[in-house]
């Protein structure tokens, strides 16, 4: 998705031409000449669209690539985004676009693999002592879940959708959602429910 249709689709929600450049910071001529095909040639621009839209600037001047990679001693350093746990929520409900295009911030992170992979803050203490509140962890939508793994689900309880940490366990001919907390109760993991991805990597608190 390019600048030009990044700008269609803010006004396809409602807003103006003039409340996005207030916006982003820049001036009403500089987005009517990106909706006119002409885009910016300054870089500081592009970074002032960039913290908008909450993408990399290489990428959204290019288009090549969601990550910039580099590499150090330790591997291939890669920039993941970093989606809120709402975000999880939102794509559920079929906001996947928006919430999506618009992560909270970009994470360096050494070898994690997959083009999809994305990152969360634990944003409680169900999954403790293995995960703890505030740890980062990173999640492959594309690879393949087992009892066992750790996952990310969507759950809808009536009109609340609530997004959590959990571990797969199967019980006879049923999968449950199981916390390691034993203060948390199992939940019955069903059709309705969405698995975003497995946990391939925890970032401890130091």
């Amino acid at each position: 998705m390019n600048i030009k249709s990044l700008l269609h689709r803010e006004l396809c929600e409602g807003s103006t031409e003039q409340e996005i450049a207030s916006s982003v910071g820049v001036s009403l001529r500089t987005i009517t000449d990106i909706l006119r095909g002409k885009n910016p040639t300054v870089r500081a621009i592009w970074g002032k669209f960039g913290r908008y839209f909450r993408m990399d600037v290489d990428f959204l001047r290019s288009g090549d690539s969601t990550y910039r990679t580099s590499y150090s001693a330790a591997g291939r350093i890669r920039n993941i985004p970093l989606m809120s746990w709402q975000q999880m929520g939102q794509m559920a409900n079929g906001e996947g676009v928006h919430a999506a295009m618009h992560a909270e911030a970009v994470i360096e992170a050494t070898d994690v693999s997959g083009n999809r992979t994305f990152a969360l803050k634990i944003q409680d203490d169900s999954m403790e002592p293995l995960f703890r509140k505030g740890e980062m962890i990173f999640v492959n939508p594309d690879v393949e879940w087992k009892s066992g793994d750790h996952v990310v689900v969507t759950r809808r309880d009536d009109s609340r959708v609530a997004t959590m940490l959990r571990q797969v366990r199967a019980i006879g001919d049923r999968r449950m959602l199981h916390p390691l907390n034993w203060e948390y109760e199992d939940i019955p993991l069903t059709e309705s429910d969405v698995v975003w991805g497995k946990v391939v990597r925890v970032r401890k608190n130091l």
